[in-house]
């Protein structure tokens, strides 16, 4: 799965020019926590929060007007408080990018930019924990198998098999090396429903530990 599958592509921006008052109008009647700032071509100039708002706007404990504080707003530009060093990706970047680069910076939102550098969608971290669900099979009804091996080539491949040779079509495999690299733990979603457990038995066969199975009943 790569970012051009789950970013949104009607992106709403916000041109420099405007005053930080109708950025902030603009957020509150879309709903919306940031806005990239773009050119008239769309190339990212910067992006703005409603953190940005709020640093620019009167202490609540201020005893200015609504009318003197939104006067105050009016006066500063979206250029003067955007954040211009903006981190951005492509659309054919991976997942585990964009998780790697929110979690390094501390951010919840990625612009996602073409080869000129021109706004084609934005991507956040509601966008990456719906993908993430989607990948681990969370939004399936399944059994999952959890498996402590040995981290040895051929171990995906055997496991497969096993399931194969039954019928039993897997949902997803997920794989969590240990600290010192000699264990994976493999987890594998599938839906036994139809087919009993026996396949279980048939990993616990092959001389694999069983580490943990549940089974996840999702309601649609």
């Amino acid at each position: 799965m790569l970012v051009k599958d789950i970013m949104t592509t009607n992106v709403i921006t916000i041109t420099e020019d405007k005053t930080m008052l109708e950025a902030q109008e603009l957020m509150k009647s879309k709903n919306i926590r940031r806005v990239p700032v773009v050119d008239d071509i769309k190339r990212v100039l910067g992006i703005i929060t409603d953190g940005d708002v709020g640093r620019a706007s009167p202490s609540e404990a201020s005893t200015l007007s609504r009318y003197e504080a939104n006067y105050l707003l009016s006066r500063f530009k979206v250029r003067d408080v955007m954040t211009k060093d903006v981190i951005t990706v492509r659309g054919n970047s991976g997942l585990e990018d964009i998780a790697g680069q929110m979690y390094k910076h501390k951010i919840n939102s990625l612009p996602v930019v073409d080869d000129k550098g021109c706004l084609i969608g934005i991507v956040t971290d509601s966008d990456l924990f719906r993908a993430m669900v989607e990948i681990f099979g969370l939004d399936k009804s399944c059994t999952r198998i959890t498996i402590d091996c040995t981290d040895k080539v051929g171990v995906i491949a055997q496991l497969g098999k096993m399931f194969a040779d039954r019928g039993i079509n897997i949902i997803s495999v997920n794989c969590l090396r240990s600290a010192d690299d000699t264990h994976t733990e493999v987890t594998i979603a599938a839906d036994l429903s139809a087919f009993g457990m026996d396949v279980i038995e048939d990993i616990r066969e092959a001389g694999y530990n069983v580490t943990d199975i549940s089974t996840v009943k999702v309601n649609k």
